[in-house]
C-alpha cells in the first residue's frame, strides 16, 4: 500500500490496541483514543488472565474454533505476556450441569482438546464425576500492557488518553473503528439507527489469598454452577469466578445499567466495598473446594461484561467485526485470544472499501476466523 487512510480506532483494550497496530503496518496514519488512563485498563484487565483454548465451552464448536484459531496468532503476536507455568484443571459437577463426564470427554476428543484425567489436592472428589489436568495458558495483564505499547510505538500510532471521544470528534478521520466493547453503542448510535442491543452485567472478581496447595493451579467447575478460581498475575493472590454470584446486575438493551453504588468502582484498583458478594462466592464454592473458607478477601475487581443475548443455551461467546457504514467498522468480542484475529478482519475490510488514490486493493476475504454479523 502506497497511501493510506487517517483512522481513528477509539478504545484503548486489547482489540483496540491490536487493531491500531496493524492498521498502522499496513500504512495507514492511526490515531487511537482511549478514555482511561492507560491502556488495558476496563474488561481487558479486569478478568480471569485465561487465554482460552476452548475448554469451557462445551455448548459452542464455533466458538471452540475461533479461540483455537485466536490463540496461535495471539502467541504471535504477545509471546512475552503468554504463561504456561501454572497447572489448569477442568472438572464436571455431579450435579446441575448441562454437559455429563461423557459428553465432555467426547467433546474434547472431538474437538482436539488433549487432557488427562487427574484431581488437584483440593478439589472434593464427592462434588464431581470428572476431573481433567488440561493444556491452557495465563495472560499476564502487566506484560501485555507493556508490549501493547511497545508496538503501538513501533508502529507509530499516536496515543491519546484521557480521550472520552463522541463521534462528532472524530469528522474529520476517514475511517473510525469502534473498539470499546460494553461502550460500543456510545458511539454506534451516534454513527447509524437500530443498533444492537447486548446483555450487560456489572461484574464482580473478588481478589484473594489461598492455602499454599493451590498455588500455581487454577480450575473451573463446568457446566451450569459454574465457578472458577485463578491466579491473578504474579502477585501470589488469585481471583474468583461464578457464572451467577459475579453478576450483581443484568440488563438487556442498548446500553448498560449500572447500581449506584458500584457506578465509581467499575475498571479500577482492587478495593473493598460493603456491596461485595465474596461470602457468597465462597458458600457456592465450599461443595467443591477444601479450605475455600480459608480464602482472605484483598478487595474486588468490578467490570461491566457485555454478550450476546439469548445464548444460554450454547454460551456462545463470538468475535463480531461489522461495517457499519463504509467509514464505520466495529469489534465486539469478550475473548483475549481472538484480538489479532480481528486486528486482520478490520484491516482487510479498510483494504475493500473505496481506497484513496494510489493504494493497493487486493481482493481479501475477512471473514477467517472471526465471525461477522450481517450488516
Amino acid at each position: 500500500m502506497t497511501s493510506g487512510y487517517r483512522i481513528a480506532v477509539v478504545g484503548g483494550g486489547i482489540f483496540g490496541v491490536t487493531a491500531a497496530v496493524h492498521l498502522a503496518r499496513a500504512g495507514h496514519t492511526v490515531e487511537l483514543f482511549e478514555a482511561a488512563p492507560d491502556l488495558l485498563c476496563g474488561a481487558s484487565s479486569v478478568n480471569q488472565r485465561r487465554l482460552h483454548h476452548g475448554y469451557h465451552y462445551p455448548r459452542s464448536s464455533e466458538t471452540v474454533a475461533a479461540v483455537r484459531q485466536g490463540v496461535r496468532s495471539f502467541r504471535e503476536e504477545y509471546p512475552d505476556s503468554v504463561r504456561g507455568d501454572h497447572e489448569h484443571y477442568v472438572a464436571i459437577a455431579s450435579e446441575g450441569s448441562l454437559v455429563s463426564a461423557e459428553q465432555y470427554l467426547q467433546f474434547c476428543d472431538r474437538s482436539g482438546l488433549p487432557y488427562r484425567e487427574e484431581f488437584p489436592p483440593f478439589l472434593r472428589r464427592s462434588s464431581v464425576d470428572l476431573a481433567l489436568r488440561v493444556q491452557e495458558e495465563a495472560v499476564d495483564i502487566a506484560a501485555l500492557r507493556r508490549s501493547c505499547w511497545r508496538k503501538l510505538t513501533m508502529a507509530g500510532v499516536d496515543v491519546h488518553l484521557r480521550s472520552p471521544q463522541s463521534f462528532d470528534d472524530l469528522k474529520d478521520f476517514d475511517r473510525v473503528v469502534m473498539a470499546t466493547y460494553a461502550r460500543l453503542n456510545d458511539l454506534e448510535s451516534s454513527a447509524r439507527a437500530g443498533t444492537p442491543s447486548y446483555q450487560y452485567e456489572v461484574c464482580e472478581k473478588p481478589v484473594v489469598r489461598l492455602p499454599d496447595q493451590y498455588r500455581g493451579r487454577s480450575i473451573v467447575i463446568l457446566d451450569g454452577p459454574f465457578m472458577c478460581v485463578d491466579p491473578y498475575d504474579r502477585s501470589g493472590m488469585f481471583v474468583l469466578g461464578n457464572v451467577v454470584h459475579a453478576v450483581h446486575l443484568t440488563a438487556v438493551g442498548r446500553f448498560p445499567l449500572v447500581p449506584v453504588e458500584l457506578a465509581d468502582k467499575l475498571n479500577g484498583r482492587i478495593q473493598h466495598t460493603r456491596h461485595t458478594r465474596f461470602a457468597q462466592f465462597v458458600d457456592h464454592a465450599r461443595p467443591f473446594l477444601a479450605d475455600i473458607d480459608q480464602a482472605q478477601h484483598m478487595g474486588s475487581l468490578f467490570t461491566i461484561r457485555a454478550v450476546l443475548p439469548h445464548v444460554e443455551h450454547t454460551d456462545a461467546r463470538p468475535t463480531l467485526v461489522r461495517r457499519i457504514d463504509e467509514r464505520v467498522i466495529s469489534i465486539f468480542s469478550g475473548k483475549i485470544a481472538t484480538c489479532v484475529e480481528a486486528a486482520r478482519d478490520v484491516t482487510a475490510m479498510c483494504a475493500q472499501v473505496s481506497a484513496p488514490p494510489g493504494a493497493d486493493t487486493p481482493e481479501v476475504d475477512a471473514i477467517g476466523q472471526t465471525w461477522r454479523a450481517a450488516t
